[in-house]
């Protein structure tokens, strides 16, 4: 089994005992925890660490791309794909540049998208979205930040979001 086909099963058994949006949302905070991780492990300069986890939240970001739905999700998906590009060059760049400050600005990244994501999974815990059952499917177009465009590919903002089956 690979570690990309490990990490799209982990998201789609997660799926399937979480709605999609807590599932995404998970992803996140294991992003957010191997980074944290890698940026500890470098500071300690246990190097394989480091490597090995930038490479598991690598794994969860392909994961996620790989389920973006561009057809339904138009824009948005779009502007998700570009930021997902952009973390996993900066993830290769934590390994390049032994930079602990890299690893905060991608920390950060991820924690402003996972806050949207975030906000989704409450709003679809209240019933308040209609969300279709397997995958995100992504609609409209978020709020956007023209300051944020240059920093991590936008660090799209999904919380105003409707999601639709």
């Amino acid at each position: 089994m690979t570690h990309n086909h490990s990490a799209t099963s982990a998201y789609h058994n997660a799926s399937q005992t979480v709605s999609s949006l807590r599932a995404v949302v998970m992803l996140y905070d294991g992003m957010i925890q191997s980074v944290g991780k890698a940026k500890t492990a470098l500071e300690e300069q246990r190097i394989e660490d480091r490597f090995n986890e930038t490479q598991k939240a690598c794994r969860i970001l392909l994961a996620l791309q790989a389920n973006l739905d561009f057809e339904r999700g138009g824009d948005t998906a779009v502007m998700l794909d570009r930021f997902y590009h952009t973390i996993f060059r900066d993830l290769q760049g934590i390994n390049l540049r032994n930079s602990p400050a890299l690893c905060d600005d991608v920390i950060t990244a991820l924690k402003e998208v996972r806050r949207s994501w975030g906000e989704l999974a409450e709003r679809d815990d209240r019933g308040d979205l209609v969300v279709a059952a397997a995958t995100p499917a992504y609609g409209g177009e978020p709020a956007r930040d023209p300051a944020r465009d240059e920093d991590h590919g936008g660090a799209p903002d999904v919380s105003g979001l409707e999601l639709s089956v």
